[in-house]
């Protein structure tokens, strides 16, 4: 791991049950029309939530295509804009499977929702190719309190997105995020095994906020900045997804299908850019196989076939990430 974090083997791990979300998130709709005063709360909060911004046709569009998914998995009616939970059994591990593939894409790239993200990154964006789809039943997983940063080393000037397509109040389980504690580094102890949980001391308790979340809601969340997915204590499906925007003229992370694989290096076909081939080592974050786990740097040829699509993060001619990709 070469990003900084914690070393502390006998800390108490936190755990989704510890977080009281007591404070309530801002809106910074305000803010939206001045780059400069969006970016300062940004930097000072942690995040900025943009209230009903995103278009209303594209948000249902995108609603009803997860439902369909849900209806497939068996459990919600596609018909059913609330997506109330219908029983059937829940398999995890499916929040970056194709049977979800494009429904974030159209979203985010709907061009009244483009300029919504061109406002927020201060120059044109576009999508980075990784998407976690949440169809969560109640009683379903929470995601554990992380930084989305600490596992995307490489990645610059990006923007975790947050989008809700039902309504998400906070007895269905919406984001908490730990406001202002963006400045102060990763909290991952990596004494620990993976996912190296933050310590349970490391984020004060009146740090914590939430609210309750609408479609058409876009809510931006630092890299640095930790947050958690909530229990879903409701009889309803949260249906939202994550995804990430950065600059469509300077893309750090870009999506390419292997072509060839040495040792310790990776040629990459990477569309309009063309061929690329980067150096590999044993601090390049590795996660072609698994988005969740890291894989090790010894026997990288071996299970780093051609034909993969991959996420390339580089530092000139070095990779500094590679990840399974998921295009949204």
């Amino acid at each position: 791991m070469t990003v900084a974090a914690l070393n502390r083997p006998e800390a108490e791990d936190i755990k989704v049950a510890d977080v009281r979300p007591d404070r309530e998130l801002e809106s910074c709709n305000h803010l939206l029309d001045d780059h400069d005063a969006l970016e300062r709360f940004y930097d000072a909060n942690g995040y900025i939530l943009l209230r009903c911004v995103f278009d209303r046709d594209s948000v249902a569009e995108a609603r009803d295509a997860m439902l369909r998914v849900a209806e497939k998995l068996g459990l919600a009616r596609a018909d059913d804009p609330e997506g109330k939970y219908t029983g059937g059994a829940f398999d995890g591990g499916m929040e970056e499977s194709d049977i979800y593939s494009g429904i974030a894409a159209r979203l985010i790239e709907h061009p009244a929702n483009l300029a919504v993200m061109e406002k927020v990154l201060g120059e044109p964006a576009c999508a980075v190719p990784i998407v976690q789809y949440r169809t969560y039943p109640p009683n379903g997983p929470t995601t554990v309190v992380h930084q989305d940063g600490f596992y995307s080393p490489g990645i610059q000037d990006y923007k975790p997105v947050w989008i809700t397509l039902t309504p998400c109040t906070r007895e269905m389980g919406g984001l908490a995020l730990a406001v202002g504690q963006n400045k102060r580094g990763y909290f991952h102890n990596t004494a620990k095994p993976a996912p190296y949980p933050i310590p349970r001391d490391a984020i004060p308790d009146d740090a914590w906020a939430t609210t309750d979340y609408m479609p058409g809601d876009v809510l931006i969340v630092n890299p640095f900045t930790p947050h958690c997915g909530m229990p879903n204590r409701s009889d309803r499906l949260r249906i939202s997804f994550d995804s990430r925007v950065q600059s469509a003229a300077n893309p750090s992370a870009i999506a390419a299908t292997v072509k060839a694989v040495t040792s310790d290096s990776i040629t990459v076909d990477a569309g309009t850019r063309g061929e690329l081939t980067v150096k590999v080592d044993a601090d390049t974050f590795i996660r072609v196989l698994h988005p969740g786990k890291r894989e090790p740097f010894e026997g990288f040829a071996d299970y780093t076939v051609p034909g993969m699509r991959l996420v390339v993060v580089r530092d000139g001619d070095r990779a500094v990430m590679l990840r399974k990709a998921s295009e949204g």
